[in-house]
Protein backbone atom coordinates (compact mmCIF):
# COMPACT_ATOMS: atom_id res chain seq x y z
CA UNK A 1 0.00 0.00 0.00
CA UNK A 2 1.77 3.42 -1.06
CA UNK A 3 1.86 6.76 0.73
CA UNK A 4 -1.90 6.75 0.41
CA UNK A 5 -2.63 4.56 3.70
CA UNK A 6 -6.07 3.79 4.67
CA UNK A 7 -8.30 3.13 7.40
CA UNK A 8 -11.38 1.18 8.74
CA UNK A 9 -12.91 4.45 10.30
CA UNK A 10 -16.35 6.29 10.39
CA UNK A 11 -17.19 5.99 6.62
CA UNK A 12 -18.72 2.32 7.62
CA UNK A 13 -21.24 3.89 10.13
CA UNK A 14 -22.18 6.40 7.39
CA UNK A 15 -22.89 3.70 4.90
CA UNK A 16 -23.82 0.53 6.32
CA UNK A 17 -27.60 0.86 5.86
CA UNK A 18 -27.87 2.32 2.55
CA UNK A 19 -29.98 -0.03 0.24
CA UNK A 20 -27.74 -0.56 -2.03
CA UNK A 21 -25.19 -2.54 -0.50
CA UNK A 22 -25.29 -6.29 0.48
CA UNK A 23 -23.63 -5.30 3.89
CA UNK A 24 -25.91 -6.85 6.74
CA UNK A 25 -24.23 -5.04 9.52
CA UNK A 26 -26.16 -3.38 12.29
CA UNK A 27 -24.90 -0.13 11.94
CA UNK A 28 -26.40 3.60 12.14
CA UNK A 29 -25.74 6.68 10.65
CA UNK A 30 -23.38 9.61 12.74
CA UNK A 31 -25.11 12.66 13.86
CA UNK A 32 -26.64 14.58 10.95
CA UNK A 33 -25.85 17.96 10.85
CA UNK A 34 -25.85 20.91 8.14
CA UNK A 35 -22.68 21.95 9.70
CA UNK A 36 -19.71 20.50 11.18
CA UNK A 37 -18.01 20.11 14.44
CA UNK A 38 -15.14 22.51 13.19
CA UNK A 39 -14.02 25.24 10.68
CA UNK A 40 -13.54 22.80 7.66
CA UNK A 41 -10.86 25.10 6.49
CA UNK A 42 -8.82 24.62 9.40
CA UNK A 43 -8.85 20.79 9.22
CA UNK A 44 -5.98 18.57 10.58
CA UNK A 45 -4.78 14.96 9.13
CA UNK A 46 -5.72 12.72 11.84
CA UNK A 47 -2.05 10.55 12.19
CA UNK A 48 -3.49 8.40 14.95
CA UNK A 49 -6.22 6.50 12.58
CA UNK A 50 -3.94 6.61 9.44
CA UNK A 51 -3.72 3.25 8.21
CA UNK A 52 -5.61 -0.10 7.77
CA UNK A 53 -8.27 -1.62 10.22
CA UNK A 54 -10.45 -4.69 9.97
CA UNK A 55 -13.48 -5.48 11.75
CA UNK A 56 -15.71 -8.62 12.29
CA UNK A 57 -19.71 -7.80 11.63
CA UNK A 58 -21.94 -10.58 12.24
CA UNK A 59 -19.47 -12.46 10.93
CA UNK A 60 -18.15 -11.23 7.96
CA UNK A 61 -14.85 -9.09 7.85
CA UNK A 62 -14.88 -5.03 6.58
CA UNK A 63 -11.90 -3.26 5.88
CA UNK A 64 -11.80 0.76 6.21
CA UNK A 65 -8.69 2.21 4.97
CA UNK A 66 -7.99 6.06 5.86
CA UNK A 67 -5.41 7.80 3.88
CA UNK A 68 -3.71 10.87 3.30
CA UNK A 69 -4.02 11.12 -0.61
CA UNK A 70 -4.48 14.87 -2.04
CA UNK A 71 -7.26 13.64 -4.31
CA UNK A 72 -9.28 16.80 -2.98
CA UNK A 73 -6.67 18.97 -3.84
CA UNK A 74 -4.43 20.98 -0.64
CA UNK A 75 -7.25 20.96 2.18
CA UNK A 76 -6.23 17.95 5.22
CA UNK A 77 -9.13 15.90 4.92
CA UNK A 78 -8.68 12.50 4.89
CA UNK A 79 -10.11 10.07 2.12
CA UNK A 80 -11.90 7.26 3.94
CA UNK A 81 -12.77 3.87 1.96
CA UNK A 82 -14.55 0.63 3.34
CA UNK A 83 -13.87 -2.67 1.07
CA UNK A 84 -15.67 -5.83 1.46
CA UNK A 85 -13.93 -8.35 0.41
CA UNK A 86 -15.11 -11.61 -2.05
CA UNK A 87 -16.72 -12.38 -5.41
CA UNK A 88 -19.25 -10.14 -6.81
CA UNK A 89 -22.39 -9.01 -5.66
CA UNK A 90 -20.74 -9.10 -2.37
CA UNK A 91 -18.20 -7.26 -3.11
CA UNK A 92 -17.89 -3.47 -2.87
CA UNK A 93 -15.31 -0.49 -2.42
CA UNK A 94 -17.48 2.75 -0.95
CA UNK A 95 -15.13 6.37 -1.03
CA UNK A 96 -15.89 8.98 1.07
CA UNK A 97 -14.06 11.78 2.31
CA UNK A 98 -13.96 13.64 5.84
CA UNK A 99 -12.46 15.66 8.49
CA UNK A 100 -11.48 14.99 12.00
CA UNK A 101 -12.92 17.59 15.31
CA UNK A 102 -12.23 17.77 18.69
CA UNK A 103 -13.90 18.88 21.58
CA UNK A 104 -12.57 18.98 24.91
CA UNK A 105 -11.06 15.45 25.06
CA UNK A 106 -13.46 13.97 22.68
CA UNK A 107 -12.65 13.29 18.87
CA UNK A 108 -15.30 13.44 16.26
CA UNK A 109 -15.06 12.32 12.73
CA UNK A 110 -17.12 14.86 10.17
CA UNK A 111 -18.11 12.40 7.46
CA UNK A 112 -19.19 14.41 3.99
CA UNK A 113 -21.85 13.55 1.94
CA UNK A 114 -21.51 15.38 -1.21
CA UNK A 115 -23.60 17.30 -3.84
CA UNK A 116 -21.01 16.48 -6.85
CA UNK A 117 -18.77 13.34 -7.68
CA UNK A 118 -15.49 13.08 -5.74
CA UNK A 119 -13.40 13.09 -8.89
CA UNK A 120 -15.18 16.86 -9.66
CA UNK A 121 -13.27 18.13 -6.69
CA UNK A 122 -9.68 17.17 -7.72
CA UNK A 123 -7.48 20.67 -6.74
CA UNK A 124 -10.34 22.27 -5.52
CA UNK A 125 -9.54 25.25 -2.82
CA UNK A 126 -10.71 24.29 0.80
CA UNK A 127 -13.42 26.77 0.50
CA UNK A 128 -14.59 24.89 -3.05
CA UNK A 129 -14.53 21.86 -0.93
CA UNK A 130 -16.82 22.98 1.96
CA UNK A 131 -19.03 24.45 -0.25
CA UNK A 132 -19.87 20.99 -1.56
CA UNK A 133 -20.90 19.42 1.20
CA UNK A 134 -24.70 18.70 1.53
CA UNK A 135 -24.50 17.01 5.05
CA UNK A 136 -22.67 15.67 7.90
CA UNK A 137 -22.31 12.82 9.58
CA UNK A 138 -20.82 13.13 12.81
CA UNK A 139 -19.54 9.93 14.56
CA UNK A 140 -17.37 9.93 17.80
CA UNK A 141 -14.86 7.76 17.96
CA UNK A 142 -10.98 6.98 20.39
CA UNK A 143 -7.94 5.38 19.25
CA UNK A 144 -6.17 3.23 21.71
CA UNK A 145 -3.09 1.63 20.39
CA UNK A 146 -4.02 -0.65 17.81
CA UNK A 147 -7.72 -0.51 18.33
CA UNK A 148 -10.27 2.12 17.90
CA UNK A 149 -13.59 2.33 18.99
CA UNK A 150 -16.52 4.08 17.21
CA UNK A 151 -19.90 5.41 18.32
CA UNK A 152 -22.98 5.84 15.85
CA UNK A 153 -25.92 8.05 16.88
CA UNK A 154 -29.23 6.62 17.66
CA UNK A 155 -31.22 8.45 15.52
CA UNK A 156 -34.43 8.30 17.14
CA UNK A 157 -32.56 10.75 20.22
CA UNK A 158 -31.55 13.12 17.82
CA UNK A 159 -34.98 13.38 16.04
CA UNK A 160 -36.91 13.61 19.80
CA UNK A 161 -34.07 16.24 20.70
CA UNK A 162 -35.11 18.26 17.80
CA UNK A 163 -39.06 17.99 18.07
CA UNK A 164 -38.71 18.95 21.40
CA UNK A 165 -36.89 21.83 20.64
CA UNK A 166 -33.52 21.07 21.97
CA UNK A 167 -31.79 21.88 18.65
CA UNK A 168 -33.31 23.34 15.41
CA UNK A 169 -33.64 20.82 12.48
CA UNK A 170 -35.86 18.71 10.44
CA UNK A 171 -36.72 15.00 10.57
CA UNK A 172 -33.30 13.56 12.09
CA UNK A 173 -30.88 16.55 10.31
CA UNK A 174 -29.56 19.13 12.64
CA UNK A 175 -29.52 22.66 10.82
CA UNK A 176 -28.16 24.68 13.80
CA UNK A 177 -25.28 26.45 14.42
CA UNK A 178 -21.74 25.09 14.89
CA UNK A 179 -21.99 26.33 18.42
CA UNK A 180 -25.39 25.06 19.41
CA UNK A 181 -24.82 21.83 17.60
CA UNK A 182 -21.12 21.14 19.94
CA UNK A 183 -23.34 22.36 23.30
CA UNK A 184 -26.12 19.45 22.02
CA UNK A 185 -23.34 17.03 21.54
CA UNK A 186 -21.67 17.67 25.32
CA UNK A 187 -24.86 18.38 26.88
CA UNK A 188 -26.63 15.12 25.82
CA UNK A 189 -26.28 11.76 27.86
CA UNK A 190 -24.59 8.48 26.46
CA UNK A 191 -27.81 7.46 25.09
CA UNK A 192 -27.09 10.53 21.92
CA UNK A 193 -24.90 7.25 20.90
CA UNK A 194 -26.07 4.24 19.95
CA UNK A 195 -23.87 0.78 18.91
CA UNK A 196 -20.14 0.94 19.39
CA UNK A 197 -18.20 -0.84 17.14
CA UNK A 198 -14.32 -2.03 17.57
CA UNK A 199 -11.84 -2.09 14.59
CA UNK A 200 -8.38 -3.51 14.66
CA UNK A 201 -5.12 -2.29 13.12
CA UNK A 202 -4.12 -4.04 10.19
CA UNK A 203 -0.10 -4.36 10.71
Amino acid sequence: MSHRKFTLTLIALASLQLLGFTMLARADYGVESRRPLSDSQKAKIENRAVGTWRATLDGKQYYLHAGTGNIVGKSDWMELVLVHPGEKPSFYLHHKIGFVSVIGQQSYFNVANLSVLMTQLRGSKPEELAAAVERYDILKYEVNGDTMNIWAADQKFVKAAIEAGKIKGHGATIEDSTENLIRFIESSPPALWGNKFTYTRVK
